[in-house]
């Protein structure tokens, strides 16, 4: 801190300030009041005042020469914690703790006989200094301690989305403040939405441009969003089908979004550009996905029955069979595939002959193209 050449007109106007300290933190109280952030019903007179009286009295100590430095340093610190844990803005509370210099200003200078007004101004700095390592230090502990709330917001934050995706219980009240925390209603209907990992460094944008109302969240390297199953209708969810994105069935209440997070993050991988992946266009990798060796040994015995043909042959009935799923009818597949509709009845006839699937019954053709689905 600058030190007076000797004049000690700071040091003695600092001492006969100390003797009026009430009166001068009522006025600085008096003072705070008018500030932005500084209402009655977050900090109380009572409180204020003592904090004034406290860092008020350590000032001048310091500008009568005691060594009061890191009473006062551990003082600014609580006082920026407080502040921060009230909710004080920090715009607020550093415009309050400068408002020390012109207090202790023209405290000191009523005590200043005018032959010692030129002393005094030249030491001005000196007020300036003690001041200004008060707000440094307020403004640290304000700081570390946002910082402090942050991380423990964050370590919550994660445990509860943690306790949300493991479905490991049914406990209402951890999933009341999962919903809190996370700005979602507990009993409400969501999707979950899960970024195929080529597209996930603009999923947040994308996301939040098409459906305003989501949850951008993100776990174990995995992007993703809980979404109300409400906004993704018409247009947002048309947008939605054509983002490279995995999207679950509906959850209802968040005891189900475990299941339906699992089922996305499943999905993701098989979305592309222009097209998202559901359960319904893509359930036989889904379920053969799911089924593992039972779903690999099916689609072996499928293959089994169809080793009697040629590889030409063989090769043409399953690719009239996969167009038999999209289209439902002969005649379409016969035009896509420039042959005669007989040639078509003959090739799945052949096929249902060799395998037991008949593709023209509906449980025959799902059974088909989870066995196809797996040869591929």
């Amino acid at each position: 801190m600058h030190k007076s050449e000797q004049s000690g007109v700071v040091p003695r106007a600092a001492g006969a300030c100390l003797a009026e300290l009430d009166s001068i933190a009522g006025a600085y109280v008096r003072r705070v009041r008018e500030l932005t952030g500084y209402a009655e019903t977050v900090i109380d007179d009572t409180e204020l005042y003592g904090t004034a009286r406290a860092t008020l009295e350590l000032l001048l100590e310091l500008l009568r020469g005691r060594d009061r430095y890191e009473e006062l340093r551990a003082h600014s610190v609580e006082v920026g914690r407080s502040r921060a844990r009230r909710g004080i803005p920090l715009e607020s509370l550093l415009r309050a703790v400068r408002m020390d210099f012109r207090f202790l200003w023209e405290a000191m200078r009523a005590h200043v006989p005018e032959s010692g007004f030129p002393a005094f101004s030249e030491d001005v700095i000196s007020i300036w200094e003690a001041v200004e390592v008060h707000t440094t230090h307020v403004q640290t502990g304000y700081t570390d301690e946002i910082a402090r709330v942050r991380a423990e917001l964050e370590l919550e934050h994660a445990f509860l989305l943690r306790h949300l995706l493991s479905g490991s219980g049914a406990d209402a009240r951890l999933h009341a403040q999962a919903a809190q925390a996370l700005g979602l209603r507990a009993d409400g209907v969501h999707i979950v939405v899960v970024a195929d990992g080529d597209h996930a460094r603009g999923f947040r944008d994308r996301i939040g441009a098409v459906l305003p109302g989501a949850v951008p969240l993100r776990s174990d390297g995995v992007e993703f969003a809980i979404v109300p199953a409400a906004e993704a209708t018409g247009a947002a969810g048309a947008e939605l089908a054509r983002s490279p994105v995995g999207i679950s069935p509906s959850a209802r209440g968040l005891g189900e979004i475990a299941p339906m997070w699992r089922v996305a993050c499943e999905l993701a991988p098989w979305a592309r550009e222009g097209a998202a992946a559901t359960v319904g266009s893509h359930w036989t990798r889904l379920a053969g996905a799911r089924l593992g060796p039972v779903a690999e040994a099916f689609s072996r015995d499928v293959g089994e029955a169809l080793g009697g043909f040629s590889e030409r042959e063989r090769n043409l009935q399953i690719e009239t069979v996969e167009n038999y799923f999209r289209t439902g009818s002969v005649t379409e597949v016969a035009q896509r595939m420039f042959c005669h509709r007989n040639t078509v009845i003959n090739r799945l006839r052949r096929f249902a002959d060799a395998t037991g699937l008949d593709v023209s019954r509906p449980v025959d053709a799902s059974a088909a193209q989870l066995a196809l689905a797996g040869l591929r």
